[in-house]
């Protein structure tokens, strides 16, 4: 129900970046979408670098040398669809940079500037 929820959340807007994925940028939530999808193109987690707006919100504040939260997970394959989703910090973020390695299939990475 969760993942269903997220998908229709998400396709009610424009995607703020479109590559292997749909990525839906939310006031919440990164989501990322892939539709058709089977079980073959689910294999792979999707990363994030979560830039924050400023760099004392980062573990070890100013003197971080990783400029950006990262998280990786696997997507989920659901009705069809493949779907992620990424809870965004409380704090504001300045820019996502987002993709996935594949072992199988060249990979990808997009870009997202955001301000929230």
């Amino acid at each position: 129900e969760f993942y269903r929820a997220a998908y229709q959340r998400a396709v009610s807007g424009e995607p703020a970046a479109r590559s292997y994925y749909d990525v839906y940028l939310g006031d919440d939530a990164l989501t990322y979408v892939r539709e058709p999808c089977v079980e073959e193109e689910a294999r792979g987690s999707i990363f994030v670098d979560m830039i924050p707006e400023d760099r004392k919100d980062l573990p070890g504040g100013h003197g971080s040398r990783n400029p950006a939260f990262r998280f990786e997970k696997p997507p989920v394959l659901f009705e069809g669809k493949c779907i992620a989703v990424f809870s965004l910090p409380d704090h504001p973020i300045s820019g996502v940079s987002t993709g996935q390695r594949r072992a199988t299939k060249h990979g990808w990475v997009v870009e997202i500037p955001a301000s929230r």
